[in-house]
């Protein structure tokens, strides 16, 4: 009699083998994807704190608000969250003020989510003979010769906007 049985499937140790093999394949991606979630969140608060730090700048900018102090800070809502920012002003000349401005959240105030830099231009205060909001007529550019900052430059670097020059040179 033939008490021999031919294999015909795994047995218990491989499939445990395999199975462990899967499971760590999984574990991996899972990981992985935890990791870009992640990074994709940090990526979305980022850009809407320095969407904050940019219109602070910018309602300064409209205002025409030229701040006298060394240090402001105020709070804005954006995207359901509510931002805390800090403006630092740092005086370039009398009629340029570099603004340096760093956001954090509510929940984590002493973490800086972003950092923004931009300048304040305060023109000269020269009346023009004439009724209210008519340009003087000399002939001259209004922006001649100014230096602004560029928006965002992190080093304090100034360029030279292109027009006109006081001595009637183009740039």
């Amino acid at each position: 009699m033939n008490t021999e049985r031919q294999a015909t499937g795994f047995t218990l140790v491989e499939v445990l083998v395999a199975l462990a093999v899967v499971v760590v394949a999984f574990m991996a991606m899972y990981g992985s994807l935890q990791q870009m979630v992640g990074a994709a969140i940090l990526m979305q608060e980022k850009t809407f704190a320095s969407w904050v730090a940019f219109d602070e700048i910018t309602k300064m900018r409209i205002n025409g608000d030229f701040p006298t102090g060394e240090k402001s800070q105020g709070e804005a809502e954006m995207a359901g969250v509510t931002w805390l920012y800090s403006m630092e002003f740092n005086k370039r000349s009398d009629d340029i003020l570099q603004v340096i401005v760093r956001v954090t959240t509510e929940d984590e105030p002493g973490r800086e989510v972003a950092l923004a830099t931009g300048v304040l231009y305060r023109p000269p205060q020269n009346t023009p003979s004439g009724p209210p909001g008519q340009q003087p007529s000399n002939g001259k550019n209004e922006n001649s010769g100014k230096l602004m900052m560029k928006a965002g430059a992190t080093d304090g670097s100034l360029v030279e906007v292109p027009g006109e020059t006081d001595d009637g040179i183009q740039r």
